[in-house]
């Protein structure tokens, strides 16, 4: 029997929790592979693979879905196509023993330097023997794999990793053999279109081959995640990450945890290149460090991609705009400057089409697509709330929440920012990141327009008093265990005065105390970040200054104010108790102002700050580098 797997996932999801229940009560052996707060893309796969091994019981299933919820049913049996199974030529049968967890496939056409391919599958076979899971995990190696074989072996074995252990060009090809031997290219794109015919079964593609993260991104969209190198990579140093990845995993650790004991195995042995290997994800949850159950083979090892058509993202926030209607909310906040500060809530909607650090794509791009992957606020969610009400509401939520997810970010926009924007800016943020708690904003009366930068300065300097109170609000009234703060562009240059304001204030008060604190391109003046900066030191539990060579809105703003900014470099702005981070390496946007919020390196960093609170020297892909004595660092190199 075949069907759509993708349209049985959405019929599951679209269940009630015991409609699931009851649906399942026929199937004790689906049912004890459940356990307590397992994740819903977990559960959703341990049911679809059951019912592909078992497919004489799925019209049991069926039947007792529509028994449950015969709306569900209706709206997505038809779009099942199920269809008896063909009867295949004897040849192509592949007996079930064949399918694996991970597939190792290797090249070393002629004319290529030798690789230690055997060495590396050996080794990657004995990390899942010395704990014993050799059972629990079949790998397969597959050894001079040419690009005619390639998509028999991935039909065959049905891997949920695929390993390529090759070399690769310059330009982000692999290099595999052809039938003579001798190389042939075949590009992420070309590999990423194979994919799809696999119907979401691979979960990660380790490309352990040179320059393999030029191009892949174009996987990524297609599997749950990808590690690429950078650059050329020393052969020990790949077959080290190995060691430690899968070992890792055999452990039972998730892709991201695995991935970092990839490198500190390169590092323990006092290898090179331990920034070659990148990580790259659409999915934030993959970052997760929970341990999970080791399962046999065909389970997955970490949860797929959200799989819902658009996620609701509540949002809270504070302004000193103006509403353009007081009597109707709905119509939102204009730029001009309010004298009362306004507390309220607003969602936004983030469609199953959103790209990692991103809003949303340009016109042309959604008109060649047929996709439209933009965020967008919902305007009837706008609320405004009294200041009580909007902290009781922030404590009853946080409240309800586990222990280790009561924090708060706030999103502190720049200039040329609208209140509609900032709050897709902010649900982008909160959602990549996968905040640990409540996601907040303070938009203050920004013009919205370029040519406003001297009366946004102004208006940005008359918003602080409104700023501090809603950080302290949130910090002594909330409830949260942590504020953390990102700051952007202008939005820096109110931020640094506002904490010497809240230092002045609450001086006595020895439980007011931030958590991260990201200082993402300043506009400030160096001298000045340098006299104010011990205001962080004090309130913060860290602080992180990003700063860029390549962004021409603060090269600008140098040029307006005739001295650099504190976010431009050179020079690199580099105080004690505060961690410079240097990312001109990293992709940059429209005048390269934004980087923070579109660039995947810089986002994942600011994850493991905010979830681990990582110092530099521990946090993957940033290398450190001195100026006149002082460390920075550098990401995306």
């Amino acid at each position: 029997m075949q069907y759509d797997r993708r349209i049985l996932r959405k019929l599951i999801q679209s269940l009630t929790e015991p409609e699931l229940t009851e649906a399942l009560d026929e199937f004790p052996a689906v049912r004890k592979q459940f356990t307590d707060r397992q994740p819903q893309a977990l559960r959703d796969n341990i049911i679809l693979d059951y019912f592909e091994k078992h497919q004489e019981e799925f019209p049991v299933l069926l039947t007792a879905i529509k028994n449950c919820n015969p709306i569900a049913y209706e709206k997505h049996v038809s779009a099942l196509k199920i269809t008896p199974n063909p009867e295949p030529p004897k040849q192509d049968i592949i007996p079930e023993e064949k399918t694996c967890d991970i597939l190792f496939l290797a090249a070393n056409p002629i004319g290529t330097q030798l690789l230690q391919l055997e060495k590396e599958a050996n080794l990657i076979r004995e990390q899942f023997k010395q704990l014993n899971q050799e059972k629990n995990y079949i790998v397969k190696v597959e050894i001079a794999v040419n690009v005619e074989e390639l998509s028999k072996y991935l039909r065959q074995y049905k891997p949920l990793i695929v390993h390529f252990s090759s070399h690769g060009s310059p330009s982000g090809e692999i290099i595999l053999n052809n039938a003579q031997g001798e190389q042939h290219l075949v590009s992420p794109e070309a590999l990423a279109n194979l994919l799809v015919v696999l119907d979401g079964r691979i979960e990660c593609v380790v490309l352990n081959a040179c320059f393999s993260l030029e191009k892949a991104d174009a996987l990524a969209d297609k599997v749950s995640c990808v590690v690429g190198m950078k650059k050329e990579i020393d052969d020990r140093s790949a077959v080290a990450f190995s060691a430690g990845f899968y070992r890792s995993l055999a452990d039972g650790q998730q892709y991201y945890t695995a991935f970092n004991s990839g490198i500190a195995e390169i590092k323990l042995r006092s290898l090179p290149d331990s920034v070659v290997p990148h990580f790259i994800t659409r999915d934030t949850s993959i970052l997760d460090r929970e341990v999970i159950t080791t399962r046999v083979t065909r389970g997955p090892l970490s949860p797929p991609p959200p799989q819902s058509e658009t996620t609701i993202y509540p949002l809270w926030f504070g302004t000193n705009r103006k509403p353009n209607n007081p009597q109707d909310i709905s119509q939102g906040f204009s730029r001009q400057r309010d004298r009362n500060l306004h507390y309220g809530t607003c969602k936004v909607a983030v469609p199953k089409s959103h790209k990692f650090g991103s809003t949303g794509s340009s016109f042309l791009y959604r008109l060649l697509n047929s996709t439209d992957d933009r965020l967008k606020l919902q305007e009837d969610s706008l609320k405004l709330l009294q200041e009580q009400a909007f902290l009781q509401q922030v404590q009853q939520t946080l409240q309800a929440n586990p222990l280790d997810k009561r924090s708060a970010l706030v999103y502190i926009h720049g200039f040329n920012v609208s209140f509609e924007d900032a709050a897709l800016r902010a649900a982008q943020i909160g959602f990549d990141l996968d905040v640990p708690g409540i996601m907040a904003f303070y938009s203050w009366p920004s013009r919205g327009r370029l040519a406003s930068y001297i009366a946004d300065a102004a208006t940005m300097e008359a918003s602080e008093i409104y700023i501090a109170e809603f950080l302290l609000n949130l910090a002594q009234n909330s409830g949260a265990e942590k504020i953390h703060i990102i700051a952007h562009s202008m939005g820096n240059r109110g931020l640094i005065r506002v904490m010497q304001r809240i230092l002045t204030q609450v001086q006595a008060d020895s439980n007011i105390r931030f958590g991260q604190i990201f200082l993402a391109a300043p506009d400030v003046d160096p001298d000045l970040f340098q006299q104010l900066a011990a205001a962080y030191q004090k309130l913060a539990e860290r602080t992180t200054l990003y700063i860029s060579s390549k962004d021409k809105a603060l090269a600008t703003s140098g040029i307006i104010h005739d001295h650099p900014r504190a976010g431009f470099s050179p020079p690199i702005t580099v105080v004690d108790g505060i961690d410079t981070i240097e990312v001109s390496n990293i992709d940059l946007t429209f005048l390269g102002h934004g980087y923070f919020a579109e660039a995947r390196d810089l986002l994942q960093d600011m994850y493991s700050l905010l979830h681990h609170n990582q110092s530099p020297n521990q946090r993957f892909g940033l290398q450190q580098m001195q100026q006149n004595g002082q460390d920075y660092w550098v990401v995306g190199k």
